[in-house]
């Protein structure tokens, strides 16, 4: 695509030209002969340091901030803000507006990854091609490929979606992360229906204080278009907010009669959910193999999300029929030897801890728990000692353990949980995997709940990926220890 054509409908100073751009990217190591390099200033290290490594390996034009070079060697336009440009660059070189894909945005401290799971399951089991794009990848028909991102960069994103777009999707239900919208990665995406699951207590390290984390999840709502809809769970404490700076069309779902998808009554059991839901005053009876109210919410807002979609209501209930769960969000797995089971959660932050354990108690109110669970290093350190609190007064033992320390010291990451215990009732095992398997071989048909990291398969020190995985852990101890 032409420079000039790239830039079109952008603000910068300097001069383009007309010549042929074959790639774009922010990451000077990926650049390659005929690229657009767009110098960023990140965390530890300032894409404007690398220009001229740029230009060396093959870009042919660059846009910077001001604090650029001086050079005759290639075009550098220079722009107020690159990573908000680069947005709008990416969705010109990949055409974005002209994918005409139905983007469903899903934001909101818990829920995103299994909200936007079950929305792509129910499209996809009523014949609609939809991929899925968040924590756990980007998931096609064809197959589930990592991102490294609960929202990628914004050029990865617009060209994930244009492989999406070729690849005969017509739906993507994303995670949209609050680091993304404040990080503009989704300026330039029209989002046809965008959910909203909850606000808690998250990334304070990032936004600084609550009423930021909210602003900034409120302006995906804001940016939506009269033809959009936003789905709002009306049982949260920010959903009239919310709702009253909307332009868009909106419904709204809860355990709640306000609601326009409601829950009229459920019961929760250890291996499925049931509910009565109600709908323009019409009754269905919801089964689905999900455990927790949570999930119940969860799956209220995946079902209204399809209807805005066009799918029937009944059609969206039967899908759930053959969902069976996601991986490492209250995955459950029966330990051997009369030892119980052990749940294992992406569950990071105060407000999750407390919706998994309260799950728990109401599911099974009589079985002890032990807990394994760390937090993770250079992120807010005063959740912490929160999580610390919720974790004791739920268990009967607390294992603290490592959980991506990156470069902080393990030894004040600990510290700072400790500080949230009242009762001896702790001990600390650094390496993640003896915690686990001190948490099963203390069992006597406890419940083990192991915190923090999901799916993930790496612990991460300093810079280095240590490979970890809470999930094989444990099912190689189920192996290895069967009768």
């Amino acid at each position: 695509m032409k420079f000039s054509k790239i830039v079109h409908n952008i603000n910068y100073k300097g001069k383009s030209d007309d010549r042929e751009i074959s790639y774009i990217t922010h990451d000077s190591r990926k650049v390659k002969e005929g690229t657009l390099f767009i110098a960023l200033k990140g965390v530890q290290s300032d894409g404007h340091d690398f220009i001229f490594d740029a230009i060396d390996k093959g870009a042919i034009a660059i846009i910077a901030n001001g604090r650029a070079p001086i050079t005759n060697k290639v075009p550098i336009l220079q722009v107020s803000n690159p990573r908000k440009v680069m947005s709008q660059i990416a969705s010109n070189f990949f055409e974005t507006q002209k994918n005409n894909l139905k983007v469903i945005g899903i934001t909101g401290t818990n829920g995103k990854t299994t909200t936007t799971q079950i929305t792509n399951h129910i499209l996809n089991f009523n014949n609609l091609r939809s991929g899925s794009l968040g924590t756990l990848g980007f998931d096609t028909p064809t197959g589930m490929k990592s991102t490294n991102f609960t929202t990628p960069e914004s050029i990865d994103l617009h060209h994930i979606l244009k492989i999406m777009k070729d690849g005969g999707i017509q739906f993507v239900p994303m995670e949209v992360s609050s680091h993304a919208i404040g990080m503009n990665r989704v300026d330039n995406l029209k989002f046809d229906v965008a959910i909203y699951t909850n606000l808690g207590f998250d990334h304070l390290d990032f936004h600084g204080n609550r009423e930021n984390y909210f602003k900034t999840k409120l302006k995906l709502f804001q940016n939506l278009s009269k033809k959009a809809t936003a789905i709002i769970n009306i049982d949260d404490e920010y959903s009239k907010r919310i709702i009253e700076n909307l332009k868009s069309k909106h419904l709204t779902y809860g355990i709640d009669k306000k609601a326009d998808l409601y829950i009229k009554k459920y019961s929760l059991e250890i291996n499925q959910s049931k509910a009565i839901i109600v709908y323009k005053k019409k009754e269905y009876t919801l089964s689905t193999a999900l455990v927790g109210k949570f999930n119940l919410y969860n799956i209220l807002a995946s079902i209204l999300c399809n209807l805005c979609l066009g799918v029937n209501i009944k059609s969206a209930i039967n899908a759930m029929s053959s969902f069976k769960n996601v991986p490492g969000r209250f995955e459950k797995f029966k330990l051997p030897n009369n030892k119980g089971f052990a749940i294992i959660d992406y569950a990071h932050s105060p407000d999750a801890f407390e919706n998994i354990y309260k799950n728990i108690k109401i599911i099974n109110e009589k079985k002890k728990i032990i807990s394994v669970f760390g937090c993770g290093g250079n992120r807010d350190s005063k959740k912490r000692p929160k999580m610390a609190s919720i974790a004791e007064n739920f268990s009967d033992w607390v294992i603290i353990t490592n959980d991506n320390p990156r470069n902080e010291s393990e030894d004040e990451i600990i510290e700072d949980i400790k500080k949230g215990f009242l009762f001896n009732k702790n001990e600390v095992i650094k390496n993640r995997k003896e915690a686990i398997i001190k948490a099963i071989e203390m069992s006597k048909n406890h419940i083990i709940v192991i915190l923090g990291k999901g799916i993930e398969e790496y612990q991460i020190l300093k810079n280095k990926k240590i490979p970890h995985s809470d999930i094989n852990t444990v099912e190689n101890y189920i192996n290895e220890n069967r009768n």
